[in-house]
């Protein structure tokens, strides 16, 4: 990155005959408290090449994350996962975390480094005051309205901004939704984008700041099977935060493009952040 060269402000136009390539170490972490952490590292490709899925990874980086006592862990190569793990580490709310890796790209030695404060512990998910359990898809009630599964939660002090992962544990094209109001699909067209139905998120942003209870309303324009579904809610730091707000964003208001935000000093792209999570469960029934 970048790799493509911008010209004519304003209309959004893209050259990529004057592209210059440069290699970049490809960094996903994310560290939550009470979990391995855990860092997959890649490579980006010029433009128009043919890439070799075996040589994406960089499974001979050196890897390190340093504490804010100055403590610093190795991270190990795991070749069934192709993560770099570190079960020595137990990370902590409230800490400081550096990442730093040095990595080896077409005879190029490369460094990247990223900082992390991860935040404040209290997110908590209230099942007894969320909406889960088990629903017909579209439910409505006696009046005839529209009723949502809701998840209510405990907010993280600190923290104004929520991912929201959802995922159909039961998922295949013969539990797909295809009576629903949004997409039209035969089971070829489900299958040809599974995982796009399958996996689909959310998040929110602007909440208070302090303690206090939150909730949201999954839409049914997030369902997509009839199946369990996990739901998983992330108070993320800045990083987690700023990456994922931007990197489906690319081109602005003034048609001009941009690159996602990082936080990444040195040779590489993509995200090193830290979360608190906390996971619950519903179940969508046919009618």
């Amino acid at each position: 990155m970048p790799l493509l060269v911008l010209l004519a402000c304003g209309k959004g136009n893209v050259s990529i005959t004057e592209a210059t390539y440069q290699p970049k170490i490809v960094i996903q972490g994310i560290l939550v408290p009470g979990q391995v952490p855990q860092v997959k590292l890649r490579r980006n490709f010029p433009l128009n090449v043919v890439i070799d899925p075996a040589k994406i990874a960089i499974p001979d980086a050196n890897l390190t994350i340093t504490d804010d006592k100055g403590v610093r862990y190795e991270l190990r190569y795991n070749p069934q996962n192709k993560t770099y793990e570190a079960p020595q580490l137990n990370v902590e709310y409230v800490r400081t975390y550096t990442l730093n890796v040095d990595a080896s790209i077409e005879g190029r030695a490369l460094h990247a480094s990223s900082t992390t404060i991860v935040p404040n512990a209290g997110l908590k998910i209230l099942e007894d005051q969320s909406r889960l359990g088990r629903m017909v898809y579209r439910q409505r009630d006696g009046q005839g309205n529209l009723v949502n599964f809701n998840v209510v939660f405990e907010r993280s002090p600190g923290t104004s901004y929520y991912f929201v992962s959802l995922v159909a544990l039961d998922a295949d094209t013969s539990k797909f939704i295809y009576d629903n109001p949004f997409r039209e699909l035969t089971p070829e067209e489900v299958l040809a984008d599974f995982e796009e139905y399958k996996y689909l998120y959310y998040w929110l942003q602007d909440r208070p700041l302090m303690a206090g209870i939150s909730e949201t309303e999954i839409l049914s324009l997030y369902i997509f099977f009839y199946s369990k579904y996990r739901v998983i809610i992330y108070a993320a730091d800045r990083n987690f935060r700023d990456f994922q707000s931007t990197h489906e964003r690319l081109q602005g208001i003034d048609g001009n493009y941009h690159e996602p935000v990082f936080h990444i000093d040195g040779d590489g792209i993509g995200v090193f952040g830290s979360a608190v999570v906390d996971t619950a469960y519903f179940e969508v029934l046919r009618p």
